[in-house]
């Protein structure tokens, strides 16, 4: 995790040098050593603060060194969440500088008594001359004074240092990425979930987990302070480059890997998930307004050569999506955008039935994968579908719609191809081959379907533009509502969070 101690900052070194006979930061843990202050880490040095003796003992070493930090620590608290006594109260407090860490586990020092606080801990903590760094250091200051009842002095947030400095940049992992130092790597994890940082003798993973938040907050805010970000940063695109084209490529798979063809999406939509996802912008685009200024210039270009449709939308109704989500963004990107194609609700609509059933698919089961396919063309998980359908009113091929037999029926066609087990744990999704066959057929099946009643080619195009137009006016009415009769009106949407929804069974 940890190759070797760094030194400090340009600025720290400096104000080391202005104060004078500054003992040797290995003198102090030499003497934490020889005062047998736990060490559970040997490099870089962590301690681990386990009783109230030991954390007396620890904190009067550190006021014989009255330089131990240089005006800032590292701070993070971790709490036991499965503990069933005091649920909430805060199991650890890390503080780190760049040369070691300590790991005060507060509540076994305590049982969560804040009258047992150590006071020399609380001092620290309190002292506004000694900044607390770190991401979200404010909410963790607030767990603390819920837990043990006092206001801690000098939090800083450091996301809130790298929006001001038009860092796009929020969590503790990136910001680590663009401003740590080589060799500390956050290795986030569930498992944290399952810890008990209360523990008498603390996993290695757990004392890695805890002290390097520490260590990089301390980092982030020396490097950030300075904008200096690190040689992986600055050198990424010299050593990864891509062309405008390439980059454009990109991002269009990124959008119809993560977006239905054939859809009116609002623009903000768009522009936000090509910002957050495209992991390449990251790295060469930290910056906030070079990446949204990015992101217009890729939209614009797509919608030159065709892969997005700039939907007009003509309507003067105040309350649409987009009219309520300007501000931020450009007066001229007043529209909708859309991914050129057929959407899946009209390919099932139409031609899925038949579709299922030369796939081999009983005809109860063909009836089931048309009303379901749009919830799982991508990757959902499977208690969240199986949700979905028993709340859904209008999924009617299943006599009976209980968690039970819906989970053995996603369960059978996992089985027999029609649904496939996604990347993540426990998630299902319409089979990829299934999906490419589905849009294949459906064209097919356009040129060639002949009936007394032929459906019209507006509803089989699903009220596409003519040609390659790239801007087209919105075939929607007011209210959003879908002018295809072949539109399946659902209860609910499949982006909609089904926790809105009563299920029919206890979670």
């Amino acid at each position: 995790m940890y190759g070797h101690i760094q030194s400090h900052s340009a600025a720290v070194s400096t104000s080391r040098q202005n104060s004078p006979k500054q003992p040797k930061p290995h003198s102090l843990i030499v003497c934490l050593d020889e005062n047998e202050i736990p060490k559970v880490q040997v490099n870089p040095p962590v301690y681990q603060i386990a009783n109230a003796f030991t954390a007396n003992r620890c904190l009067s070493i550190l006021e014989r060194y009255p330089n131990w930090h240089t005006g800032h620590v590292g701070f993070d608290t971790e709490t036991t969440v499965y503990r069933r006594h005091n649920p909430q109260v805060v199991s650890m407090i890390q503080i780190a500088t760049r040369e070691l860490c300590f790991l005060f586990q507060v509540y076994k020092i305590t049982n969560g008594s804040a009258d047992k606080f150590p006071p020399l801990l609380k001092r620290i903590l309190t002292n506004q001359d000694i900044k607390k760094v770190g991401v979200n250091a404010s909410g963790d200051a607030g767990w603390i004074k819920k837990s043990y009842d006092f206001e801690m002095q000098g939090v800083i947030d450091l996301e809130k240092i790298a929006q001001e400095k038009g860092y796009a940049a929020r969590s503790l992992a990136e910001l680590t990425r663009m401003f740590g130092d080589a060799g500390l790597v956050l290795e986030k994890t569930k498992k944290i979930l399952k810890w008990n940082f209360d523990a008498a003798k603390l996993d290695s993973e757990i004392i890695r987990y805890t002290s390097s938040d520490a260590f990089a907050g301390i980092q982030v805010y020396e490097n950030l302070l300075i904008d200096r970000m690190n040689d992986v940063y600055l050198n990424y695109e010299k050593l990864h480059p891509l062309s405008v084209k390439e980059e454009d490529d990109e991002i269009y798979l990124l959008l119809i890997e993560g977006h239905q063809k054939g859809k009116d999406l609002g623009t903000k939509t768009i522009i936000n998930y090509i910002e957050n996802r495209y992991q390449r912008w990251t790295t060469t685009k930290p910056k906030t307004d070079v990446r949204r200024k990015a992101v217009l210039g890729v939209i614009d270009r797509l919608f030159e050569d065709g892969r997005l449709i700039k939907v007009i939308n003509d309507s003067s109704d105040s309350n649409s999506d987009e009219q309520t989500e300007k501000g931020n963004f450009p007066t001229d990107y007043d529209f909708k955008i859309r991914l050129p194609g057929v959407s899946i609700d009209t390919m099932l609509k139409v031609y899925g039935k038949k579709f299922f059933e030369l796939k081999g698919l009983s005809l109860q089961d063909s009836e089931f994968m048309v009303e379901i396919s749009s919830y799982c063309w991508k990757a959902i998980r499977k208690d969240s579908l199986a949700k979905i359908i028993v709340n859904n009113g209008k999924i009617t091929s299943l006599s009976r719609k209980n968690r039970e037999v819906v989970m053995n029926k996603l369960n059978e066609l996992n089985r027999k191809g029609a649904l496939m087990s996604g990347e993540k744990w426990n998630t299902l999704l319409l089979h990829p081959d299934w999906l490419k066959e589905l849009e294949d057929g459906y064209e097919e099946f356009k040129l060639t379907y002949v009936e007394d009643k032929p459906l019209k080619e507006d509803d089989l195009n699903d009220k596409s533009p003519e040609g390659n137009a790239s801007t087209v006016k919105s075939s929607e009415p007011e209210g959003n509502a879908s002018a295809s009769p072949y539109q399946n009106k659902q209860s609910f949407e499949p982006w909609k969070d089904v926790s809105e929804f009563n299920s029919v069974w206890g979670d």
